[in-house]
């Protein structure tokens, strides 16, 4: 990773150059004060920080935060605990250990784009053991635990995105057994939630809704929120294309298919946190072994799937 390069001085005095540059400097810090970004750090000569108040730039510090700016393979990973929720008691369902493998594209100062292939297994919460299967909560129907792998799939961000989508469980996947065929309403959108001690907070929302072509099955929702957290100098700083970050996740769905919880109430919640693998070995140990295990072309080349 890029090490960040301080202004250049003369005998303690600023060029006039500099002077223009420091003026900037305060408007942005004036402008980064009311959006809760107290302290704008001073980069290389010659360079202009992003502007989180500009949307373009934003999306950018986002991008940077959750993959890359470039084209580059970028990995990420997930652990979580997921709960089963019906008239309202809350009882523990399983863990998960995900990862997903991406790429990403700027489509235009507004848009990017990422080929994605995500891969999730589901553990016995206390244990870590990989499920096979589970008794469901408040049904006491116990069923097979499906493994979950999606994609590659096309997934669009933008500051404030809203967009139809089509879904089709590909054949020969257990894609059907998390959702029906369909069409789906997707938002996506980022949101500033300041920093704090040298690090930039951002709000990523994500709710999906699936209406099923089958009018016999019930629709579906999809809501996550995520909070990715980075060194803020490093996220402004406009000659690096990834950053070091985390994720706090929290999110609810609606019964899968594969729960077979019928017309009961309820959904399920999930809390857990993450953060980016610089390559496959820096993966948590689980995830790679049950990987091996259920999908090892995953490991074996996953920049190769990406472009398939």
């Amino acid at each position: 990773m890029s090490s960040h390069r301080e202004s250049d001085t003369q005998d303690g005095k600023p060029e006039q150059p500099e002077r223009r540059r420091l003026c900037r400097g305060l408007l942005a810090g004036a402008a980064a004060t009311a959006s809760g970004l107290h302290t704008i750090p001073v980069f290389a000569k010659g360079t202009i920080p992003l502007d989180l108040d500009n949307d373009a730039d934003l999306l950018k510090a986002l991008i940077k935060m959750r993959g890359r700016l470039d084209s580059k393979l970028h990995i990420g990973w997930l652990r979580a605990r997921r709960f089963a929720v019906s008239d309202a008691k809350i009882e523990p369902l399983c863990g998960l250990i995900a990862a997903t493998f991406n790429r990403f594209s700027q489509v235009s100062d507004t848009l990017f784009e990422v080929v994605t292939l995500e891969i999730t297994h589901y553990t016995d919460i206390n244990t870590g053991a990989l499920l096979k299967n589970i008794k469901m909560p408040f049904s006491d129907t116990t069923v097979e635990v499906p493994p979950y792998r999606f994609g590659p799939t096309r997934v669009r961000f933008a500051v404030d995105l809203e967009e139809n989508e089509r879904f089709a469980p590909a054949a020969g996947t257990t894609e059907g057994g998390f959702s029906p065929a369909g069409s789906v309403l997707m938002n996506r959108s980022i949101h500033r939630e300041g920093q704090r001690d040298g690090l930039l907070y951002l709000r990523h929302e994500e709710h999906g809704r699936v209406q099923p072509d089958n009018s016999s099955s019930p629709s579906m929702f999809y809501k996550e929120s995520t909070i990715w957290s980075a060194p803020l100098k490093q996220v402004l700083d406009p000659t690096l294309n990834n950053v070091d970050a985390s994720v706090a996740y929290s999110a609810m769905t609606s019964w899968r298919p594969w729960m077979k919880m019928r017309d009961l109430p309820g959904n399920t919640m999930s809390n857990g946190f993450g953060g980016k693998a610089a390559s496959l070995d820096d993966l948590p140990e689980d995830f790679l072994r049950y990987t091996r295990q259920i999908h090892p072309d995953v490991l074996r080349d996953p920049e190769a799937l990406l472009d398939a």
